[in-house]
């Protein structure tokens, strides 16, 4: 009986094991951060996918031992995401198989939108530059979005930048899922009159938001003798994006916009109440007058529980500008702290958490006051910053004077607000200035205010547009686009692409360095540690044996 009992304990019970393995999907993520567990959203949108998705990715063949482990990462993910869907289909591509030179391989991947980075690793005590191209591509058949695999954010350490990748490969393919299986897109409109920004100049944040919204011009002038009309136009969009303002609203446009939000319309405001830019200072002088701007706004954002400030905000911690020293074949081009282009680092709030430092240009600060709404701070200057009453004079020459930390003791000044909750009309209790049978008091809805009317502007190379955060004098790269279209997707009731995105994890790194230092110790313990055991044991034994046989 015993031995058929250990019969079945022995054989029978693995073979049941490895029998059920196969036909129950049973996986257990140990990992402390929980890495491996997908987010309720990715699950829903993998087992809704309705056709085959093919992901390519291209981190792959020779890689330096960080990325080897960002690419385990990454199948670690992808086996998750594949034990809730079928329709998954991955292939580990080898960019640099087959190809002739690195030049034509660069070239070649270029084409695709896949741009190279370049790696300094050490090999036989010298460096070796290494090209990898850590993107996947993620496609159905008809639609194709390029995946970047690799987080940068400025001042991240070699560990900061891979931990924050790995965080981000969820949401990034969740991105791509989202894109390709949306079936119908929510509106968006954007603002083209009152002296808005031009078209080319918001070309690049339009362009990352096309795969998710409807975008389209709305022209507050166009039926400027059919206010009513204008105001049903505007009530099919779900949000209202307004970039630079510099012409003033009359009464009509003021209370077509405040119906429009009363009645549920979300708005995103990028408004500057002063008037100053950075060509502006480029002159013979080098100085320019910093004035306001008269936008007529001021009583309708008081009523919903904000004031735009005229002043404009220096800070310590600041970007830089580029500015030409010496004298004809001896110049030089040297980029020079800035203050009034404050480095912001937004709040904990999903829509900036986990985002790198924004670039503002001469920005006001925001006063928030007592209303029936909730305001919340997005995005508030540092410790060190300070405000500067307007009109004044601005000079380059600012740029060289020497920065004293105590004059800039007026902290935390806010630069961007979400104005949410129940919000009362602007004109309730007042005269309308045209008849509306409809006419609502209060409603709930959202708005966003940034006091930099530039926020969402791109530069412009030989016309043509740049990646928004990117400034091409001193080839740095801020956190504007990807804040903005998370305002957006908030706007947009798009929760899931915030709440995936702000996923932390921390990843142990293998520090060669400190294990360099400590090898003497490592070799000794090893060495010598197993003779200790076996000499104890030996001796355990020997006592033993005395003790029994009195040998």
């Amino acid at each position: 009986m015993k031995k058929r009992l250990n019969l079945l304990i022995n054989i029978f019970f693995p073979l049941l094991a490895v029998t059920l393995a196969q036909w129950i999907d049973f996986r257990l993520d140990f990992t402390q951060d929980q890495r491996y567990t997908l987010n309720p959203s990715t699950i829903e949108i993998l087992e809704t996918l309705d056709r085959p998705i093919k992901i390519d990715v291209f981190l792959s063949g020779k890689l330096p031992a960080d990325y080897l482990r960002l690419l385990g990462e990454i199948k670690g993910l992808i086996q998750s995401m594949d034990a809730h869907s079928n329709k998954i289909l991955i292939e580990y591509i080898d960019p640099h198989e087959g190809a002739s030179n690195s030049a034509e391989l660069i070239n070649e991947m270029n084409q695709y939108g896949i741009s190279p980075e370049y790696i300094l690793s050490e090999k036989n005590q010298a460096l070796e530059q290494i090209v990898i191209f850590p993107w996947a591509i993620v496609s159905d058949g008809n639609k194709t979005y390029r995946v970047p695999l690799i987080t940068n954010k400025l001042g991240d350490s070699k560990q900061e930048k891979l931990n924050r990748s790995i965080a981000q490969i969820e949401f990034k393919f969740f991105d791509a899922f989202f894109k390709l299986n949306r079936k119908q897109k929510k509106s968006l409109a954007v603002l083209t009159s009152h002296g808005t920004s031009e078209n080319k100049k918001i070309t690049d944040l339009m362009k990352a938001l096309q795969p998710y919204y409807k975008l389209a011009s709305f022209d507050m002038k166009a039926l400027e003798k059919d206010p009513i009309k204008t105001l049903e136009n505007l009530n099919r969009f779900e949000l209202l994006v307004i970039s630079n303002p510099k012409n003033a609203f009359s009464k009509e446009e003021k209370y077509i916009m405040d119906q429009h939000l009363i009645n549920g319309g979300k708005q995103l405001w990028m408004i500057n109440p002063v008037a100053m830019n950075h060509d502006s200072l480029f002159n013979p002088k080098g100085n320019a007058v910093a004035s306001t701007i008269e936008l007529n706004m001021s009583n309708i954002f008081f009523k919903y529980g904000f004031r735009l400030e005229k002043n404009l905000v220096k800070d310590l911690y600041c970007a830089p500008i580029v500015l030409a020293t010496g004298t004809q074949n001896q110049t030089q081009y040297l980029p020079i702290p800035w203050p009034y282009y404050p480095l912001v680092q937004p709040s904990n709030h999903p829509i900036g958490n986990g985002i790198s430092n924004l670039w503002f240009k001469f920005p006001s600060t925001i006063d928030t006051l007592k209303s029936t709404a909730k305001k919340t701070v997005l995005v508030a200057t540092s410790d060190f910053s300070q405000k500067v009453k307007v009109p004044i004079n601005i000079h380059l020459n600012e740029a060289s004077e020497k920065l004293i930390p105590s004059s800039f003791n007026q902290p935390g000044q806010t630069l961007g607000i979400l104005i949410s909750g129940n919000l009362l009309s602007a004109f309730k209790n007042r005269i309308k200035p045209f008849k509306l049978n409809n006419h609502v008091e209060k409603g709930e809805s959202e708005m966003i205010i940034f006091s930099d009317g530039t926020l969402a502007e791109n530069q412009l190379e030989k016309g043509n547009p740049l990646v928004l955060g990117y400034d091409k004098w001193t080839n740095n790269y801020y956190g504007n686009k990807v804040f903005l279209k998370n305002s957006i997707h908030y706007l947009m009731n798009d929760h899931d692409l915030l709440k995936i995105r702000n996923k932390s994890i921390s990843i142990p790194i293998f520090d060669l360095e400190s294990v360099s230092k400590k090898s003497n110790r490592w070799r000794i313990t090893l060495l010598i540690l197993p003779l200790i055991l076996l000499l104890g044991i030996g001796t355990i034994f020997y006592r033993y044996r005395k003790l029994r046989y009195g040998q």
